[in-house]
């Protein structure tokens, strides 16, 4: 009998510690002494995250990732649902034209929120070169989703719940110079006031 109680009291406390790292904000670093700063917006819908990287004063990049299937051709049944979770499926990169001007109604959105962190400049150009020089390299393969208003291409990165649209945006944010700490697995971020 003590046995199993000290048995549910391992897995009480394991359950929540783990909990509680799961749930708990990833937290972003950006880089510090930058010689040309550049302020680079995360959108943050609770589940999935996207960066958007200016282009110049007036316009922006939006860039998303998720599975081919499911985000790219809104096949959202429960199946192919599953199938992107648990199988390597096809992946998809996503852009789309904004004014940097109308991240207001982004901050206002239902179940989103907007992240501002400052980078180096040179950082963004390169980063905007690798995307949108894959993005020209599959022009013949793009669709447009009406319903996300993004143009789409299937990418070279596999689709997983280990490698989600999280991950993907944090593979772009150490591209820039930050560093991330903490679980990634849904878009829980916070900035860090260091």
């Amino acid at each position: 009998m003590k046995t199993r109680r000290f048995a549910f009291f391992v897995l009480a406390i394991t359950s929540v510690i783990l909990g509680g790292w799961i749930f708990s904000p990833a937290t972003i670093i950006p880089p510090a002494n930058l010689i040309n700063p550049v302020s680079i917006y995360l959108v943050d819908y609770g589940f999935h995250g996207r960066l958007i990287l200016p282009i110049n004063r007036d316009k922006c990049l939006e860039y998303a990732y998720g599975d081919w299937r499911y985000f790219a051709l809104n096949q959202q049944d429960w199946l192919t649902g599953a199938a992107a979770l648990f199988l390597p499926t096809q992946g998809a990169l996503g852009r789309k034209l904004k004014n940097c001007d109308r991240f207001d109604l982004l901050a206002t959105q239902k179940d989103s929120s907007l992240l501002s962190i400052t980078v180096e400049k040179a950082k963004v150009d390169r980063l905007l070169k690798v995307l949108n020089s894959y993005f020209d390299r599959l022009a013949t393969l793009q669709i447009k989703n009406s319903y996300t208003g993004m143009t789409l291409v299937p990418y070279d990165r596999t689709y997983t719940v280990i490698h989600n649209s999280n991950h993907e945006l944090v593979r772009w944010l150490q591209d820039l110079g930050c560093r991330v700490e903490g679980f990634v697995l849904w878009a829980n971020f916070q900035i860090s006031d260091q």
